[in-house]
C-alpha cells in the first residue's frame, strides 16, 4: 500500500507541478525570456527554486505558478514562433495553479 506522507491533494499538485516543469523547463524558460525578458527568466528560476527539497511547499509552488500565469496571460498571444507554445504551457500552467487552490 502506497502512502503519501505529509498528504494530500495539494501536495501531489505541487509534485506533479514540479514534474512538469522539470519535464519542460527547457520550453518554459525559453518562452518567458521570449515574451518577457529576464522578468521571465527570473520567473522561471524563482519556481524552479519554490521545488527544491523532498517535499515542495504547495503554497509556495502555488505562488510561482500563479506569477507565471499572470505573466503569460498579461502576454496576449504573440504572432510569432512563441504563440503556439505559450498556448499550451499558460494552458497547463492554468490547471496545475488550480489544483493547488
Amino acid at each position: 500500500m502506497n502512502k503519501t506522507l505529509y498528504g494530500g491533494a495539494a501536495l501531489l499538485a505541487a509534485l506533479d507541478a514540479r514534474d512538469f516543469l522539470r519535464r519542460n523547463g527547457d520550453s518554459l524558460s525559453e518562452v518567458l525570456q521570449g515574451i518577457a525578458g529576464d522578468r521571465g527568466l527570473d520567473l522561471y528560476l524563482e519556481a524552479d527554486r519554490s521545488w527544491d527539497g523532498p517535499t515542495p511547499d504547495p503554497a509556495c509552488v502555488r505562488k510561482a505558478l500563479q506569477e507565471i500565469c499572470d505573466l503569460l496571460s498579461e502576454a496576449g498571444v504573440p504572432e510569432d514562433r512563441y504563440a503556439a507554445s505559450l498556448r499550451w504551457h499558460g494552458a497547463r500552467l492554468t490547471d496545475l495553479a488550480a489544483r493547488l487552490r
